[in-house]
């Protein structure tokens, strides 16, 4: 038998057999981490909202012209504080839920992030209606009882500047719930590209 040449080249490496896996969207692991984060920060605001209305009492002074004014309006909406801190809640767990099964590779993962997103965006619905119908018919009663005009302004400017300071906290009152379904609205679209679809049904 002949000595093979040491001249000849090495035998090619046999190819890699195909295993049918299928790599994961690098969506998924960040969609899990952003759940985990703002699932603490619900948690925290959440519970916060509980107590937000008797915390705020201790710094409105019993001598100040707008005490009363002040104190009908947090007995007003204690209920939509209430309701908000249960929405944040309820939003937080499915986050939670959501976000460790997608950092874990878990295909229903996806599954509990679009429960989550359509919970969020329905609940962003139901407080914008609530703004509109309820929070600012009374913030507006609260600043009309409660808002001096400034120094030094003409006594007829105050009635046009308590008109511009409702129309901003106004505007700024309904844009929060219409800003907070970005997220949601993102998780939503990312994960539901076809390439995720296909992973999570594999």
């Amino acid at each position: 038998m002949e000595n093979e040449s040491p001249y000849q080249p090495p035998a090619s490496a046999p190819p890699p057999v195909p295993t049918g896996g299928m790599l994961e969207p690098s969506s998924l692991r960040v969609f899990g981490i952003l759940h985990l984060i703002l699932a603490g920060i619900g948690v925290i605001f959440g519970i916060s909202s509980f107590f937000a209305q008797q915390t705020n009492a201790f710094f409105i002074k019993s001598g100040d012209p707008a005490f009363e004014a002040q104190v009908r309006y947090m007995e007003e909406v204690h209920w939509v504080s209430v309701m908000t801190g249960i929405f944040m809640l309820v939003l937080a767990g499915l986050l939670l839920v959501a976000g460790i099964k997608l950092v874990r590779s878990r295909p229903d993962g996806v599954t509990w992030s679009n429960r989550y997103a359509w919970t969020s965006i329905a609940t962003k619905v139901v407080s914008l209606v609530i703004t509109v119908a309820v929070l600012l018919p009374a913030m507006r009663r609260m600043l009309g009882g409660m808002m001096p005009a400034p120094s030094g302004m003409p006594p007829g400017s105050a009635a046009a500047f308590s008109n511009i300071m409702q129309i901003v906290i106004s505007v700024s009152t309904v844009a929060g719930p219409i800003i907070s379904c970005v997220y949601p609205a993102l998780a939503l679209f990312f994960l539901s590209r076809p390439r995720v679809k296909e992973w999570a049904n594999r």
